[in-house]
């Protein structure tokens, strides 16, 4: 990593800023529901809050993933970021003043779902712009490694902060993290400009070349196929770590549980890292990719057996799998993915997690309701088993080598 940072100052500047900024989401998206349970008492307002946000995320992804391909992608970072920070500012300023806290939470769902659908179509061609191709997979293992620790660090700070002044106020913390967002983006030199003709492009013709290429791209459509395969079945583990370490809610086991959800990230942020020590000519992607998803297995078969210390070590294999599989799937995208596609591809692609990672919260809900947690868990070992044969089995599609001038 320092050799990394020592040579690039740029993505330097990039992913610390971002690590900081991933952090006061990850305290966001543990406080809103638990200010929303506060408020209301309610578990179904806590769900419609969630269900406004992941449909208002599903719809716009891919217009606005088109749209970040027209313009330099720091600029719309730069101006998502500066708008998130006032609407997130929004929520603690209204509890602040004692004003309808609900209404102003449900009021910038839209707005801020949007800044952060265009941002992240933006956000996609920033390691690519930024990293040359023979160092991108460990550039990706570090932001999605970092990631991981964000989600370890940000609810325990979000949490205290809550406890000392109340959980409208904690709430700010986010709006902070965004504002160093923006200031690393504005001193990063390189431009990430688009490519000739888009601008000029209609914004339906563009979507509908991003889509043609996500499907025509055999490179492209297994490495989706792969991983879209793996969210359906496993992207909800957190509700099943969660059940299972409070034995389905009737024991209490609220630091079992917790912990579990930490051991998962902790073994997410070293299969990053794992994977990014992986030199992308050294590798057959596709046969990495089997690996992840036989990790995440092993664990999920781990934590089936139900006792304290398997349901930790089980989430994290099974996080470590997941980490892994990540930033294989990352690092092929970008490697197929031609200049001028990236906001795009990474709009569709946030559009298909939105999908899987419903399916998987539909699935997961269901037989954890009805089959339990040990059969749950062996079912989905047992699921991601079988993707993973069937990743190893199926006939090959080249990805090409990585050479030192690139």
């Amino acid at each position: 990593m320092a050799r990394l940072l020592d040579w690039n100052r740029d993505f330097g500047v990039f992913f610390c800023t971002q690590g900081i900024s991933n952090i006061g989401d990850a305290a966001w998206g543990v406080l809103i529901p638990l200010y929303v349970l506060q408020l209301t008492h309610n578990p179904l307002q806590v769900s419609a809050v969630a269900v406004v946000e992941v449909a208002a995320n599903a719809l716009l992804q891919l217009p606005l993933g088109a749209l970040a391909d027209r313009y330099e992608s720091r600029r719309l970072m730069i101006m998502s970021d500066i708008g998130r920070t006032l609407l997130t500012l929004a929520v603690p300023l209204v509890s602040l003043l004692h004003g309808p806290v609900l209404v102003a939470i449900y009021a910038v769902i839209l707005p801020n779902a949007a800044l952060s659908s265009l941002f992240n179509g933006a956000s996609g061609s920033a390691v690519p712009m930024l990293v040359p191709v023979n160092a991108r997979a460990k550039a990706y293992a570090w932001q999605e490694s970092f990631e991981s620790v964000a989600w370890v660090v940000g609810p325990p700070a979000g949490g205290l902060l809550a406890v000392a002044f109340g959980t409208g106020p904690a709430l700010v913390l986010d709006s902070g993290t965004f504002l160093v967002s923006v200031v690393g983006l504005a001193v990063i030199r390189a431009r990430f400009s688009p490519a000739a003709g888009t601008a000029q492009e209609g914004l339906a013709a563009s979507m509908r070349a991003g889509l043609r290429l996500m499907i025509s791209d055999r490179i492209l459509r297994r490495d989706q196929l792969i991983w879209g395969l793996y969210s359906v079945l496993g992207s909800g583990i957190v509700l099943g770590l969660v059940y299972v370490g409070t034995h389905g809610g009737k024991s209490g086991g609220s630091l079992v549980a917790t912990l579990a959800v930490a051991a998962y990230a902790a073994g997410s942020a070293i299969g990053t890292l794992a994977a990014g020590k992986l030199a992308e000519e050294a590798v057959r992607p596709w046969y990495a990719a089997a690996g992840g998803l036989f990790a995440a297995a092993a664990g999920a078969g781990i934590v089936a057996v139900g006792a304290t210390a398997t349901i930790l070590v089980g989430a994290a294999a099974f996080g470590l799998g997941e980490g892994f599989l990540l930033v294989v799937h990352l690092t092929v995208r970008a490697r197929a993915t031609p200049n001028g596609y990236f906001g795009r591809i990474t709009g569709i692609a946030g559009l298909v997690g939105q999908v899987t990672n419903g399916l998987s919260m539909v699935w997961l809900g269901l037989a954890l309701r009805f089959a339990h947690g040990t059969t749950t868990f062996l079912v989905l070992g047992a699921a991601l088993l079988v993707v993973g044969v069937f990743v190893v089995l199926s006939p090959a599609v080249p990805v090409p080598a990585v050479t030192e001038a690139e």
